[in-house]
């Protein structure tokens, strides 16, 4: 189990009970207590093109059960002109069945019972500073998503994503009209091997023209997928309007990374990933269908030269804009490609059923950028084309379904890599708040 920061809440707790001076300044206090409940059942085939689960090759199909439960507590003390808040959360989940699709992630027996939030903080008007186990996210998460990676033997589970806060934090906010600044110390789960990221992030929201933000971030700790001693800047927009057509909007970002990389013999690093984006609502009277383009580049590591030119995709998350932000294919993105040595197309239906109800269609086309899987040559660059459709359900009470599959037909590099067959997967995904 986690060492966690609750009982500072509950020191907190006894000291301004016990104070009748704090008593009198206390306004308000809000408890929200709750509890999420998370279940995902899968069915894969041809899995890995053919190759098999990768913990057991002769498995070609498996089917997959993850569920978990989230019950939690937020808390906020209204004070004259400030609050002071916190929120602590635990996680029990677990996988059965076959264990996970691609054999690389989470076994069948997988459990875990563990805090996942637990952080204090006080803000006012101005000034918001809050340290502990929390959700932190830059942007759509492109970069900076969250700390946790959701790994069978840690978290208990993968597809679902029960456990979302970094591991321990420091933020700072300061917000100013338009502008917000964040000073933030991170720490993310074992799953990406105990890492500690320092940054600074700035953001201008424009009413009209929508937001524009600029990041920068270093790597001090760390030893999973070679991000020790990265050093990252990224400019980004969101919601962008710079022409005001309705219905039209534009969202990218560009991200530089530099520094050392300490985990592959002091190389420098010199690497670049963008993306650019654009979302087109169709204005039919209250029927309103969304399409969007997408074409992401990230950059792969020229294996001849003595620099590390590999894009890392760091810390990114899901479901910030939807489940395109940043797994890029139901398959492809969870368990082959991982926003790095790749270019992306995707194209993107979402099309109303009701008011609360809508079916989603999405088609990437996927690249490798250098000719290498990982470090393994390969001759062709071409890796899958993808199909996604899903039917996706959100209530006011607090439920979402998910009812969907995935289709992935390989290429020359991932034949080569794998195989040669189609890999399909039919998915449910369910989660309710009361």
């Amino acid at each position: 189990m986690k060492k966690i920061s609750f009982n500072v809440v509950l020191m907190l707790g006894g000291v301004l009970a016990a104070s009748s001076t704090a008593a009198d300044l206390i306004d308000e206090i809000k408890l929200d207590p709750s509890i999420q409940l998370l279940l995902g059942l899968q069915y894969g085939s041809g899995l890995n093109y053919g190759f098999g689960a990768i913990d057991s090759t002769d498995e070609k199909s498996r089917s997959t059960l993850s569920i978990a439960a989230k019950p939690s507590l937020k808390t906020q003390i209204n004070l004259p002109s400030s609050n002071v808040y916190s929120g602590v959360s635990i996680v029990a989940a677990t996988t059965s069945l076959d264990g996970e699709i691609s054999g690389q992630v989470a076994k069948s027996g997988d459990q875990s019972l563990d805090f996942d939030h637990s952080y204090i903080g006080w803000k006012n008007s101005i000034l918001d500073i809050s340290v502990g186990a929390q959700d932190f996210t830059i942007g759509d998460g492109f970069i900076i998503g969250d700390g946790n990676y959701n790994q069978g033997a840690e978290n208990g589970q993968y597809w679902i994503g029960a456990f979302s806060a970094w591991r321990n934090s420091l933020v700072l906010r300061l917000n100013l009209n338009q502008f917000l600044t964040e000073f933030f110390w991170l720490r993310t789960d074992n799953d990406f091997r105990d890492g500690r990221i320092v940054g600074v992030n700035f953001e201008y929201l424009d009413d009209i023209y929508g937001e524009l933000g600029f990041s920068t971030v270093h790597v001090l700790e760390g030893d999973a997928f070679n991000l020790r001693g990265l050093q990252a800047w990224s400019f980004r927009i969101a919601d962008f309007r710079p022409v005001q057509i309705n219905g039209l909007k534009f969202f990218g970002e560009w991200v530089l990374q530099k520094g050392v990389d300490d985990q592959g013999g002091g190389r420098k690093n010199q690497a670049f990933g963008w993306y650019i984006e654009n979302e087109y609502e169709i204005l039919f009277g209250s029927y309103k269908p969304i399409i969007n383009y997408r074409y992401s580049n990230l950059s792969g590591d020229d294996l001849g030269t003595e620099k590390n030119e590999g894009y890392r995709g760091l810390y990114y998350t899901i479901f910030k804009r939807g489940w395109d932000t940043w797994y890029q294919g139901e398959i492809a993105g969870e368990y082959h490609l991982f926003n790095s040595n790749q270019i992306t197309q995707m194209f993107k239906l979402k099309l109303p059923l009701s008011k609360t109800s809508f079916a989603v269609i999405y088609y990437y086309d996927h690249e490798l950028n250098e000719k290498h899987y990982f470090g393994q040559r390969v001759n062709s660059k071409k890796w899958s084309s993808e199909l996604n459709v899903g039917i996706e359900q959100m209530k006011p009470t607090g439920f979402y379904g998910y009812f969907g599959f995935a289709l992935s037909k390989p290429r020359s590099a991932a034949k080569e890599i794998f195989g040669n067959d189609d890999f399909f997967v039919v998915q449910t995904f369910l989660s309710y708040n009361f």
